[in-house]
């Protein structure tokens, strides 16, 4: 990774450390509500989610400092990373909370990333994106991003 790369990641990870317990060392309850909130894709067990809090917290104080948090989310997959930055977006777009996003959503998304994109483009972008034309869910936003992903 550049620097800057670093340097911009490592203040997501800031940001995320701080929203799950105030900055203070994180607690295995503080990981389970930040991890189903920041990846609501994830279907995995709250006891999952504690052998992830004991791998991190390596000198077995019962809690996940700023530097075994850092150390652990450098050493993830960065498209792993990519996956929960992503399924974030979708639930800041998600404004109507449906779990599906509308075509006005999708293009608030495409106006606040400033691209330009025409009424028929943007036709065209959810007839893609959503083949069955009920709104775009999250399978189908993650799709859309498949390349990165993958």
């Amino acid at each position: 990774m550049s620097n800057k790369a670093v340097n911009n990641f490592e203040t997501k990870c800031k940001k995320f450390f701080d929203a799950a317990n105030g900055g203070e060392p994180l607690t295995p309850g503080a990981l389970c509500r930040v991890i189903r909130k920041a990846c609501p894709s994830f279907k995995g067990e709250d006891s999952e989610i504690a052998a992830m809090f004991f791998d991190v917290d390596k000198d077995h104080d019962s809690l996940i400092s700023w530097e075994e948090f850092t150390k652990a989310m450098f050493a993830k997959d960065p498209k792993e990373i990519t996956r929960a930055e992503l399924e974030e977006t979708f639930k800041d777009v998600d404004k109507d909370g449906s779990g599906k996003l509308s075509r006005a959503e999708i293009g608030d998304l495409i106006k606040s990333l400033e691209i330009k994109v025409s009424d028929e483009g943007l036709t065209s972008l959810m007839e893609e994106s959503d083949p069955n034309g009920d709104g775009v869910d999250i399978q189908e936003f993650l799709a859309a991003f498949k390349d990165i992903l993958s």
